[in-house]
């Protein structure tokens, strides 16, 4: 077998037969197989003249776009090791991700991050001239060497660098049950990211399938304008934006077209549960998963009454539910996930420490979960995010999900706030639904003290927020997961 991820990649399709066949869509334009592997070829000849070597880190600080694909692709080609990162971050936290990857070369796009030309604390150059460059022939790497570093989203500290191999990929080659030709995709969630890099761009070489790209990060009105233009038929996207897909004008025509929609990279609230499964019943798939393990279990929500319900773990990859003593816990009680799998990714604080894999290994995953008798995981939050309130534990999904439920509110985080007193006690951070809340026609005062009610009748007392914040939007990371030590480290401002 081919050790190098871009030759397997190209022998793939070309086996396949699908060279001539469109394989990326960006605006008008169309790109088929071969002038994806081309691209990448003239990419990896840049590489080269620029006197990068074997192993060194390349910075692509890019958008969603076809140069996004050739530097990827290319740098794979060439033996480097691809980092791409989230180009709609601030200048401060992009400047943190570059000192972290110590990268030998920036790739920099001029209309999203044009200020690292001038001051990048590393070689900087625009795709442009790489692209430009004599097409390399050589394939340089593969199989235990590094190609790819993806920063952790961050939420529960500062971005790690998480280092995957060539030979990692192996699994995201070959047919799949809902991707191949004739299937148009569209990911909202961008290539910087796990989730993102195998729905646009892994699947798309691996299966046949035709994906569409957008340079600026897609509005809920953008996305519905791509799938209409463009007839998609599946859709990758977190959550929160397929709630606010369902807000949008021509939503109803869009969605009649899809076959298959993911739902990955954050919670499926109980409230969005609602919304989506009657309209997409068993085309909308619920995956979880980390970056430093990849999936851990998919399912359809359609078939399961619970919200905190996920579907049975992936194939390969048994699971267990452990207690504070380290045992496991009878089926419907909660612990700490772990999962076996065949590799797991270590973030590191250093481009230069390199990877560091571990093999064969039970994974604690950190998160809060139970086996039902069906052996169908159900996530109930992370580890990390209980919160003590009166001597007592307590989950912020339960309330969320309760408060998620009430009809005038669209989403909802919960976190304990120290009061001037000195005591600590909860608040909910709420985004109404349309026509409630803050700019609304409901009466704020009003819905606050009903979501509070509603919360005292269903729950045990430690549990009732004091009080409500309401939000135009909940902070979120770049991948969409919820920003909970800004939620902690903002709430006094409210007190």
């Amino acid at each position: 077998m081919t050790e190098n991820l871009t030759q397997r990649l190209a022998e793939h399709v070309r086996e396949a037969g699908w060279s001539d066949r469109a394989a990326f869509l960006t605006g008008e334009e169309t790109w088929t197989f071969s002038q994806v592997f081309a691209g990448a070829a003239q990419a990896a000849g840049g590489y080269r003249a620029a006197g990068l070597q074997p192993g060194d880190r390349v910075l692509l600080a890019l958008p969603d776009s076809m140069e996004m694909v050739w530097c990827l692709l290319g740098a794979w080609q060439a033996g480097l090791v691809a980092v791409p990162v989230n180009v709609q971050m601030g200048k401060e936290d992009l400047t943190r991700d570059i000192a972290t990857a110590e990268p030998a070369l920036i790739v920099v796009d001029p209309e999203t991050v044009g200020w690292l030309n001038a001051s990048a604390p590393a070689p900087t150059t625009e795709a442009g001239p790489l692209l430009a460059s004599e097409p390399e022939t050589r394939f340089e790497g593969g199989g235990d060497d590094p190609a790819l570093a993806l920063f952790t989203s961050g939420t529960t500290g500062p971005p790690k660098l998480c280092f995957f191999l060539h030979r990692n990929f192996e699994d995201r080659i070959g047919p799949r049950e809902t991707a191949g030709p004739g299937t148009v995709a569209l990911s909202v969630s961008r290539m910087y990211f796990y989730g993102g890099l195998s729905a646009s761009l892994f699947t798309t070489l691996g299966t046949g399938q035709t994906a569409v790209l957008s340079r600026p990060r897609a509005t809920p009105a953008a996305a519905i304008e791509l799938m209409r233009r463009h007839q998609v038929t599946n859709l990758f996207a977190q959550p929160s934006f397929l709630a606010r897909l369902l807000l949008e004008p021509g939503h109803a025509e869009v969605f009649r077209r899809l076959r298959h929609v993911t739902s990955a990279g954050e919670v499926l609230s109980a409230r969005m549960r609602e919304k989506l499964v009657p309209v997409l019943g068993e085309r909308l798939v619920n995956g979880y998963g980390a970056t430093e393990i990849g999936g851990i279990a998919v399912g359809r929500p359609a078939a399961y009454d619970s919200p905190s319900a996920v579907g049975p773990a992936a194939e390969g990859r048994p699971v267990r539910v452990l207690g504070a003593d380290g045992e496991s816990v009878p089926v419907g009680e909660r612990g700490e996930l772990h999962i076996r799998v065949p590799f797991a990714t270590r973030g590191v604080v250093r481009g230069s420490d390199g990877p560091d894999q571990v093999t064969d290994v039970w994974w604690p995953t950190g998160d809060l979960a139970s086996l039902d008798e069906d052996a169908v995981l159900h996530v109930h939050g992370r580890l990390d995010d209980v919160e003590v309130i009166g001597g007592q534990n307590v989950v912020p999904g339960e309330i969320e999900r309760l408060l998620e439920g009430h009809p005038g509110v669209l989403e909802a985080a919960v976190s304990a706030v120290r009061r001037p007193a000195g005591d600590t006690s909860l608040r909910a951070y709420v985004v109404a639904a349309p026509g409630n809340g803050p700019g609304g026609s409901a009466d704020t005062d009003a819905l606050a003290a009903e979501l509070i009610d509603l919360a005292r009748a269903r729950l045990s007392w430690y549990k009732v927020p004091n009080d409500v914040v309401w939000l135009d939007a909940l902070p979120r990371n770049g991948n969409g997961k919820i920003l909970r030590r800004r939620l902690r480290a903002e709430g006094n401002q409210y007190v």
